[in-house]
């Protein structure tokens, strides 16, 4: 009994105890069904008090039943909807194919391998315009400093826009290494897009995390990006020859 009582969660174990309630319901309203037609069969041909009233108890237990079997209908499907969006919007974490690279995604975001061939993590959500990406470059083929990276990557990503804006650069740790930090906007066709780009250097490679959205979106995806950015993990990997 006790190995029956840990295998069953408490969310089973709820929609057990809401299919008997409903059950009982259906049954009290059964009986009082049968009662109420018995008992107005009686009174109109009795014209009795007691039948009378025993068919408006019944009828009155009827619609009760009735009542309740509806709201806990009503209950469980919005419980189960309430639990279906926490499920939804719960983080969960995704590596790269190796696992050596790990960010946390929104719960309702899907991977896009298509985003670009090169992302070893490429993920998003389609319907809210909302995307990520993480690309490796190898520090044996780009020896320069994260400083210079920087420059490099942020000037290639500015000219691929229209009107680009650049913010200053922002150091700070990310997953425990040293980080760059850059809000990069511009237009792409007919949208303008805003661009968080976190440049992160290990011992062995520079990881560039990029997400994006459309201008409209920024505010309501801030919270988003940053947590990914704060979920963002790697390994250091062998470290650069001398």
């Amino acid at each position: 009994m006790n190995v029956l009582a840990e295998a069953v969660s408490p969310e089973t174990g709820e929609a057990y105890g809401r299919l008997v309630e409903l059950l009982v319901l259906i049954g009290v309203g059964c009986v009082a069904f049968a009662v109420a037609c018995i008992a107005v069969v009686k009174a109109s041909r009795l014209r009795t008090t007691g039948w009378s009233i025993t068919a408006i108890l019944s009828i009155i237990a009827l619609f009760g039943s009735l009542a309740g079997a509806v709201n806990l209908v009503a209950e469980t499907v919005g419980g189960a909807t309430l639990g279906k969006e926490k499920t939804m919007g719960m983080p969960r974490e995704i590596s790269s194919n190796d696992g050596r690279v790990s960010i946390k995604i929104p719960g309702s975001w899907s991977y896009l391998p298509e985003l670009h061939p090169a992302a070893i993590i490429a993920a998003g959500n389609k319907a809210q315009e909302r995307y990520g990406m993480v690309l490796p470059t190898g520090r044996a083929s780009y020896p320069g400093s994260l400083e210079d990276f920087d420059k490099f990557v942020t000037t290639g990503l500015s000219e691929a826009l229209k009107e680009a804006k650049v913010s200053d650069p922002e150091t700070e740790e990310v997953g425990g290494y040293r980080a760059i930090r850059r809000i990069v906007s511009g237009k792409k066709g007919e949208h303008t897009l805003i661009y968080h780009q976190v440049l992160v250097e290990t011992r062995s490679t520079y990881y560039q995390l990029l997400l994006w959205t459309g201008i409209e979106q920024q505010a309501s995806a801030e919270i988003d990006f940053r947590n990914i950015v704060g979920s963002f993990a790697a390994e250091a990997g062998p470290a650069m020859p001398e």
